[in-house]
């Protein structure tokens, strides 16, 4: 019986026609020789007159191996972007980083005008200037205990007002839409400053009231971080970002801490925020943390085009408190290690498809005959690699978790972006694994299989994907639900309690909690695009809605390396078949993209579609 010998292994033709009727000139040789027989240069020779060689070979460039090789070289990119992106996010600092958040007077911030009634003189606040709203704040003891650390820090901008300072108290969040809130001051010498100004406003100070933890209070503390306009030793320094930018701030602001009862301590840490998130379990923990700090704006009010903004009457430097934001992953070198590992394993089930590629190129450039085949089409078939794949990527759901931290920070949008993409990488394969597992079921119907283009859908799936998650109103409900975790203590503002800087350990619910539509949405309608098109296709070219695997059951080789039951992107129809008189054999391209480790089909455990696919690129024609 005649037969394609490929690697030692026979490839038997369908039974489509009796042996009587194959000749001899349909054999093919091995090592790249011309085949005699070979039907589509057999019609050329005798229908048509002689073709030159440079001829047929452009038209292979440009019809055939030129888009082949730009579908392979860009499916090699998209299954090694989660390595390349980790790389990236790792010099970034993802797994321990510490950088200045932007802040400015503005309702893009939320700020919001809260109270201008209060009055503070060297005794604390005068009693009945505040409104109700601001008296509710925080109880009675710690209120009359932050006026009095006010009017202690505030002391020489008080003698030069002439004994009282007007404070407008503004609410930076405390809506539903931002879920967590603090309490800024501003003090002004002979006038209340405005929350939202739109021209510069010269102040004698600036502070914020926020809610902290110290281990030798567990009841939770009231924490207020002051900027004072005659204070000499609060001078402009520069702070160096973890991931190199720099920040100017306002060196040896005063910080303060006030118990429930009133009680008042100095304090040198100045952290608040502490905030755990579990994105990959408790063994890599997630722990955010703030440091309140005095920014000062002469570069970002540039940078962030601002029109008002309050500075220091004397200093004449323009001011706001803000903060320094980072985060630090529980066993950080252990998850880069698995990392690594799974990246040299991954490359190493790849090397047969670079060598291939690389194959491909020294052909084309030498003039020989080039193989090409779908290898995203192939991976449902390659459970391993697509699996390796997957875990690769899993660690994204992390740094997305790590990077909405950062929504007001200068290269916020990048991290979140980069985290976005290995993200919707690790969804679209495994949504690739579930449909294969799913197809083992077996269930056919007559030998039709539903079609679907994985590279299409894998493309479409992650730029989709990625486009939803990036959307800034996606990236800033995930940065402020990081920060809306359930509170230890709280402030009181607008009729709510939130949280304000200190919370139980319990953390925060993961990222994915407020992804689901960004990530199933696009996904799934990526999947039924795919289907849609190649169904279309299909009925256009093959006048057929599904793919009819009759041949390929009739193929022994295919026989035993369980074909698809119901639903594939492997490229199974009738005409890619190479008919040969009755017979129809299989392309070396569709061998590339179905051979597995059949341990069933008697082939050894070693056999792989690397090796496959090198002795089929020797003894085949660009398919």
């Amino acid at each position: 019986m005649p037969s394609m010998g490929i690697g030692g292994w026979q490839v038997v033709p369908s039974g489509a026609a009796p042996s009587a009727n194959r000749t001899m000139e349909s054999r093919r040789s091995i090592g790249g020789r011309p085949i005699r027989g070979d039907t589509s240069e057999a019609a050329l020779s005798v229908d048509h007159p002689p073709v030159s060689r440079f001829d047929i070979t452009t038209k292979r460039l440009v019809t055939n191996i030129i888009p082949g090789v730009l579908i392979f070289v860009a499916s090699l990119l998209l299954v090694v972007l989660s390595v390349l992106t980790l790389l990236v996010l790792v010099s970034q600092g993802m797994f321990e980083r510490l950088v200045v958040s932007v802040n400015a007077q503005s309702t893009k911030y939320y700020w919001a005008p809260y109270g201008q009634s209060c009055l503070l003189n060297k005794s604390g606040f005068i009693p009945s200037s505040c409104s109700s709203v601001e008296l509710t704040v925080a109880p009675a003891a710690a209120w009359a205990a932050i006026g009095t650390v006010l009017a202690q820090q505030w002391t020489a901008e008080m003698r030069e007002a002439g004994g009282v300072l007007r404070v407008t108290t503004c609410a930076v969040g405390g809506t539903s839409a931002v879920g967590w809130a603090n309490l800024q001051f501003i003090a002004g010498y002979d006038y209340f400053p405005e929350c939202l100004p739109s021209t510069p406003q010269d102040v004698a100070g600036m502070a914020v009231l926020e809610t902290t933890v110290r281990d030798n209070h567990v009841e939770g503390l009231y924490f207020v971080t002051l900027y004072s306009d005659l204070d000499v030793t609060m001078t402009v320094a520069t702070s160096t970002n973890s991931d190199g930018t720099t920040q100017n701030l306002m060196s040896n602001p005063k910080r303060t801490l006030v118990t429930g009862t009133g009680k008042i301590e100095k304090d040198d840490l100045g952290q608040d925020y502490i905030i755990n998130a579990y994105p990959l379990s408790a063994r890599y923990k997630v722990t955010g943390m703030c440091v309140t700090e005095i920014e000062e704006l002469s570069k970002l009010r540039v940078d962030l085009h601002l029109s008002g903004w309050s500075r220091g009457k004397h200093s004449q430097l323009p001011v706001v408190p803000g903060w320094r934001c980072g985060h630090r992953v529980a066993n950080a070198n252990e998850l880069m290690a698995i990392q690594i590992v799974l990246t040299l394993l991954t490359l190493c089930l790849l090397t047969g498809d670079i060598y291939v590629t690389l194959e491909g190129f020294r052909g084309l450039v030498t003039g020989e005959h080039v193989m090409t085949y779908n290898f995203v089409a192939g991976l449902e078939r390659r459970k391993a690699l697509l699996l390796c794949l997957i875990l690769n990527s899993v660690p994204g759901v992390l740094y997305l978790d790590v990077a909405r931290i950062y929504y007001f920070t200068s290269n916020g949008m990048q991290l979140w972006a980069l985290s976005a993409v290995v993200t919707a990488t690790c969804f679209s394969l495994g949504w690739l694994l579930v449909v294969s597992i799913v197809d083992l079921i077996p269930c056919r119907w007559h030998n039709r299989c539903v079609g679907y283009s994985a590279p299409l859908f894998l493309f479409t799936s992650i730029a989709t994907v990625t486009a939803a998650c990036c959307k800034n109103s996606a990236f800033e409900t995930a940065a402020n639900k990081f920060y809306a975790a359930d509170p230890y203590l709280g402030l009181w503002i607008n009729n709510a309690t939130w949280p304000s800087g200190s919370y139980v350990a319990t953390g925060t619910p993961v990222v994915l909690t407020y992804l689901v539509g960004e990530i199933v949405y696009p996904v799934v309608g990526s999947f039924a695009a795919s289907i849609l098109v190649m169904t279309v296709y299909r009925a256009l070219q093959h006048h057929s809605l599904l793919i009819d695997t009759t041949w390929c059951r009739n193929n022994s080789f295919l026989r035993q390396a369980n074909m698809p039951n119901f639903i594939t992107s492997l490229p199974l129809e009738p005409s890619v078949a190479i008919r040969l008189g009755h017979d129809m054999y299989m392309r070396p391209s569709v061998h590339s993209v179905c051979v597995v480790r059949l341990p069933q089909s008697g082939l050894r455990p070693s056999w792989t579609a690397t090796r496959f696919a090198t002795a089929s690129a020797a003894s085949s024609r660009a398919t």
